[in-house]
Parts: C-alpha cells; sequence; structure tokens
C-alpha cells in the first residue's frame, strides 16, 4: 500500500490521533503529501504553531513513526531537520496497541465469568466474594446487605467488543 493510500485509512489516522492528538493527522498528510518537510514548512502549511509542530514530531519520533535526517544550513550554520512519515511503523503501533487491549479484554471477561459479585440495594460498587465474607454479606459503603450481582450485561458486552477486535485483526 502506498503512504498517500495508507493516509487515508481510519486505522492510520486512529494511531496517529492517539500519539499526536488532534493535529497529527494533519501534519503527517503535509509529510505524505511532500514526501518530506521541515518543521517550519508544516508550521506554515497547517497554521499550527511551529512550537506545536515540533513537539507533535517529537512525539511522533519517539514513537518511530516518523524519522528525519538532519543537515547543516550553509547560511546559518544551524541544523535543519526534514521530517518524513513512516506509514508502516504507524500500523504496526496500531496492532500492537490493539494486541494489548484485546489481552486485557479477554484477562477481564475471564475474571467476570470466573467471579462472584455481590453489590447493595444502593448500587454501591461491586465486592467479590471474599471481600463479602469478610464483611458478613454488608455492604462496607453503607452497611445493607448484599445480594449477588448478575455481571452478565458486562460479559456479554466484554464478548461482542473482543469479538469486533478479533474481526478487525482479519480484515487486517
Amino acid at each position: 500500500m502506498e503512504a498517500g493510500e495508507l493516509a487515508q485509512t481510519p486505522a492510520f489516522k486512529k494511531v496517529l490521533s492517539r500519539i499526536a492528538g488532534e493535529h497529527g493527522v494533519e501534519i503527517a498528510e503535509v509529510l505524505i503529501d511532500n514526501g518530506e518537510a521541515t518543521d517550519e514548512e508544516i508550521a506554515n502549511e497547517t497554521d499550527i504553531r511551529l512550537n506545536l509542530v515540533r513537539k507533535i514530531l517529537y512525539d511522533l519520533y519517539d514513537n518511530r513513526v516518523v524519522s528525519y535526517k538532519r543537515s547543516r544550513d550553509d547560511e546559518t550554520g544551524w541544523y535543519v531537520y526534514h521530517w518524513r512519515i513512516e506509514p508502516d511503523r504507524a500500523l504496526e503501533l496500531l496492532g500492537e496497541n490493539e494486541r494489548t487491549l484485546l489481552r486485557k479484554l479477554q484477562k477481564r471477561l475471564d475474571h467476570e465469568k470466573n467471579t462472584m459479585f455481590f453489590n447493595c440495594e444502593n448500587d454501591h460498587s461491586r465486592v467479590e466474594f471474599d471481600e463479602a465474607v469478610a464483611t458478613d454479606f454488608k455492604c462496607p459503603q453503607c452497611g445493607k446487605r448484599l445480594e449477588s450481582f448478575d455481571n452478565s450485561g458486562i460479559i456479554n458486552a466484554l464478548e461482542r467488543r473482543i469479538e469486533a477486535l478479533k474481526r478487525d485483526f482479519a480484515g487486517s
């Protein structure tokens, strides 16, 4: 997939937004359109303050979504940084984040399925069986009697989210 095509995918925009906020996508589009650009060129083209452009570029660089080459300006003696996007790395990072999320959701689902929960009529925080026994089945917050909590809605929601993530992986 070409960099220009990749930049239009929702997954690419999603990872840029996670890393660099709302302006991350704008900056990436400039880099894709131009192939390479300096921070000043990006700031001029996007009307984003130069300091913010630099901060976003550094955030993207920390995540290896952009790279740069440095050259010295012969007139001023200052270093000039020419930035370019690394779209494959951005998608790789998104995949890593989604795999981590999938593992966490699966762990939470397992916990929900294998744990008995209780709560009081005032809907204070749920407590696990061990804590309910320790408090003689009285709410630690208000002292009311703890009743069994039906967490089937939570389990169903987690299962749907996990399946949606797995479908996304299959489509990638």
